[in-house]
């Protein structure tokens, strides 16, 4: 009989989210009834931190959203409510966006020398497959075609690899889409995961054609932003992913097809007034 499942899903985000109103309201009303608690635990940067402290202790600290949070948090915290002037605010959106640019060049470098590494291996698969003959003319055109062969396929390599958007034959995703959007497929029979990141922008992750045995992890970061996946119908598709004020919607067309649980995709990571969409074909 035909078996379909839904999403195994720890998302425990409504609950931490409401948490946070419960506190809130705690707060207002032990003022309303005069009872004293410093004014700075209703400030903006409290937000901040307290968002930071749920994403990092969730992800033991190895989010980087959450950290990102926590450093705004307490820096604008000290400056506004302990009057510490550490002189940055005239410079702080300038080292920002250095601190951005160089981001963003280190991760294209990273993957500029992952795709020459994968032509590479491509490139030496080839040679070693080619045929030798003890004719040298035949030498000489399995030679040519091989090279002609090698040609086409480093640069449709090289066209492939152009830029973020388009194919991918890594087992590994790292993509990270800052006020952009990205497309991406993956072709990979070996895919092994990798890492989303989604601020101020959009990515569309096009898994049907990628194959994998076991269990793999998928992290995915969204803030102010939304993010796309489309997976195989048997696929088991697990979400582990912290919502604030976000929404993640399986939108997985209804199949004849048997989930296999030798295909464990699993997502984690955090939704911060964004969007995660799960769609099959």
């Amino acid at each position: 009989m035909a078996n379909y499942s839904k999403p195994k899903s720890n998302n425990d985000g409504g609950l931490i989210f409401g948490f946070i109103i419960l506190g809130l309201g705690v707060l207002l009303l032990l003022r309303k009834i005069g009872i004293f608690y410093p004014s700075w635990l209703l400030s903006w940067p409290m937000i901040l931190i307290v968002i930071g402290l749920v994403v990092s202790i969730k992800h033991q600290f190895k989010s980087f959203f959450g950290f990102i949070m926590l450093f705004f948090g307490v820096y604008f915290l000290l400056e506004r409510e302990f009057y510490f002037d550490f002189g940055l605010e005239n410079y702080l959106i300038p080292l920002g966006l250095i601190a951005l640019g160089i981001y963003l060049i280190t991760q294209k470098q990273k993957e500029k020398r992952i795709m020459e590494n994968v032509q590479q291996q491509m490139h030496n698969k080839q040679f070693k497959s080619s045929p030798l003959d003890s004719s040298d003319s035949s030498s000489a055109e399995a030679q040519a075609g091989s090279d002609e062969s090698k040609s086409n396929t480093s640069d449709g390599a090289k066209k492939n690899f152009q830029g973020i958007s388009g194919i991918s034959y890594n087992d590994r995703v790292n993509i990270d889409a800052i006020f952009s959007g990205v497309n991406k497929r993956v072709l990979s029979k070996k895919f092994e995961g990798g890492k989303l990141t989604a601020a101020f922008g959009g990515i569309d992750l096009d898994l049907t054609q990628a194959d994998f045995s076991g269990t793999v992890y998928l992290q995915i970061d969204v803030i102010f932003g939304g993010t796309k996946i489309l997976v195989p119908p048997h696929w088991d598709v697990r979400v582990e992913i912290t919502n604030i004020a976000a929404g993640v919607e399986d939108k997985r067309m209804y199949s004849q097809t048997e989930v296999d649980p030798e295909k464990v995709l699993v997502l984690r990571g955090t939704c911060f007034f964004g969007g995660l969409e799960i769609r099959s074909f």
